[in-house]
């Protein structure tokens, strides 16, 4: 690990230490940014939803960062309100989860718009529902996250950081790797990865 490396290390679990929701964070080893990819590559082919199958595109995406964070967090974590779950239809969003109470609300007197549940959105006017899903001509996906809730002043050369949400494999395999097997209930990890 070079200087720079372990610098951004203290600076970035200095930071994470002082946000409210946070209970830990490690840095990630190369060796285990394979094995994650590898159980969610397994989670991938076996993964359906009802509706379909789910791409982790946001695993994927943080995997390849510079620097790669597993951070355990608490009811207490406010991950902000990007959408964790979208549906994608080639490259159009077509539907996706609502974090925002006022956008909900304002969407709710739509009528070009649909909800699955109280904070999932199809747009109507692009897709076909159910037809678009059944055919699989829809893909849901797990995006990465833009983090605007961890600012590293201390590391000027951090251009961008991204969290993205493992599945429950990838959350077993981290809490057991980097949280001592801790896994009470209300806790939960995230992949936060760090572009210079």
């Amino acid at each position: 690990m070079t200087m720079d490396n372990a610098k951004l290390n203290e600076v970035m679990l200095k930071a994470l230490s002082k946000i409210k929701g946070i209970v830990d964070a490690s840095s990630v080893s190369d060796a285990d940014r394979r094995i994650i990819l590898d159980i969610e590559q397994d989670a991938e082919n076996k993964s359906l939803i009802g509706l379909g199958k789910v791409l982790n595109t946001g695993v994927r995406t943080v995997l390849n960062c510079d620097a790669v964070y597993a951070v355990l967090t608490d009811m207490n974590f406010d991950p902000g309100s990007s959408p964790a779950l979208i549906v994608k239809k080639g490259s159009e969003i077509v539907g996706e989860e609502i974090r925002d109470k006022d956008r909900i609300a304002q969407l709710s007197g739509r009528k070009d718009v649909w909800f699955l549940h109280k904070n999932f959105v199809f747009y109507k006017n692009r897709i076909s529902f159910p037809q678009d899903i059944v055919q699989k001509i829809c893909v849901f996906e797990t995006p990465c996250i833009p983090v605007d809730w961890c600012i590293l002043e201390d590391h000027p050369v951090c251009r961008t950081i991204i969290s993205s949400n493992p599945v429950m494999p990838s959350d077993v395999y981290l809490k057991k790797r980097y949280f001592n097997g801790l896994d009470e209930k209300g806790l939960g990890t995230i992949l936060l990865g760090v572009l210079l």
